[in-house]
């Protein structure tokens, strides 16, 4: 594997995460909406700008992207990556 390809992939990561979480933060209604009845989680009085299938898909996007920054910050610390590398 070419040296720029961990590198890549796991600023990628990074920076989808860092998107869906910034966009379920401004659609924090829809959010909610999509959640009401569970927990503690009340909808606003305003409506959702998003629809709930849009906000799945985005928490979808943002755990994926949370899950795979972790698994390859995980590889990078045991050294798994470096065997890639060379």
């Amino acid at each position: 594997m070419p040296l720029w390809v961990f590198p890549t992939v796991y600023a990628v990561a990074i920076v989808v995460t860092m998107i869906a979480g910034i966009w379920l933060l401004l659609h924090l209604t829809a959010f909610a909406r999509t959640f009401a009845g569970t927990a503690d989680i009340v909808p606003s009085p305003k409506p959702a700008r998003a629809s709930r299938r849009t906000v799945r898909v985005v928490l979808a996007v943002f755990g994926a992207g949370l899950l795979l920054a972790g698994a390859m910050q995980i590889l990078a610390m045991t050294g798994v990556a470096n065997a890639w590398i060379h």
